[in-house]
């Protein structure tokens, strides 16, 4: 019994350690790489105003023509680095998230598409510093209008994806151990509810994550909604009454209030936070059990 007892802890302990990394690794590399990249594009793009006083006038253009490349370049890697964790995806086409990854996944074509023709354009531009400077300008000015809020509601769409697919994670592996110590107890090992609390407190950090969880997808399902009609309504008419400019005006305190609530991102990072908690009090029992059937 303790042969058997002894494989089973050391499974389930690589099984916890594999799990935990998973849940610290996976949410927070997410934010830190894609974070790292923003800054070294942001680096590259400040370079483009610079002027090198001890390059000749042949020297410079080429030195601002590589540090736009290098940006476009980045900005596709992004591009590419966000499609590829949409497309593996899997929804029902009925279900709204469904929608929501094909409508990321067309934007993300038609940003593809500018960048690899602003590539284009940058090579046949002319030989000229001001030339490639105001081409910079355009480059940023579009990154400013539009690319950086896109590029970030979808990576927050990711994110709050890859925090859904951890708490089932995590969820499965409570279910797991759950199943081992009813079996542990079964053999007359451990007393019956011996890790009660701990399992309770596990499963309902599992809960809180969840909750956290809903609420940030709940928060990007309504917004797209709010922005396909949108859309609508000014495809169907671009003026708005002056009757509902007025209220819109007198209502500041709503909007005040809709900006103060936690975003999809701040919501799922919570989540994460939960589940790191719950990951704790595997860690705990999983001593725990080695200790009484004294398990190295």
């Amino acid at each position: 019994m303790i042969n058997n007892m002894e494989k089973l802890g050391k499974i389930k302990n690589i099984g916890i350690t594999a799990a935990i990394f998973t849940a610290l690794l996976t949410g927070n590399a997410h934010a830190s790489e894609l974070s790292s990249a923003a800054r070294n594009l942001d680096t590259s793009v400040n370079k483009l105003v610079e002027v090198k006083d001890d390059l000749s006038i042949e020297e410079e253009v080429a030195y601002r023509k590589q540090v736009v490349s290098d940006a476009l370049t980045l900005s596709l890697k992004e591009i590419e680095s966000a499609r590829k964790k949409l497309s593996n995806m899997d929804f029902d086409e009925e279900d709204i998230l469904y929608s929501i990854k094909s409508s990321f996944l067309e934007w993300l074509d038609t940003e593809e598409d500018y960048y690899k023709e602003a590539l284009r354009r940058l090579d046949l531009s002319e030989e000229n510093s001001e030339t490639v400077k105001n081409f910079a300008k355009e480059i940023r000015s579009h990154r400013d209008d539009s690319y950086d809020n896109e590029m970030a509601k979808t990576l927050e769409f990711i994110f709050a994806m890859e925090t859904s697919r951890l708490t089932e994670t995590a969820s499965q592996r409570w279910a797991k151990i759950n199943t081992d110590l009813g079996k542990i107890e079964k053999a007359g090992l451990i007393e019956k509810d011996f890790f009660a609390a701990m399992m309770n407190e596990a499963g309902k950090l599992i809960d809180n994550a969840r909750s956290l969880l809903n609420r940030s997808i709940d928060v990007i399902k309504e917004n797209y909604i709010r922005e396909t009609e949108e859309d609508t309504e000014d495809a169907v008419d671009t003026e708005t009454p002056a009757e509902t400019l007025s209220v819109l005006s007198v209502d500041d305190n709503a909007v005040i209030e809709e900006e103060s609530l936690p975003s999809p991102q701040e919501l799922c990072e919570a989540a994460i936070v939960n589940l790191k908690s719950s990951y704790g009090e595997f860690v705990k029992i999983s001593a725990s059990v080695k200790k009484i059937l004294g398990l190295p």
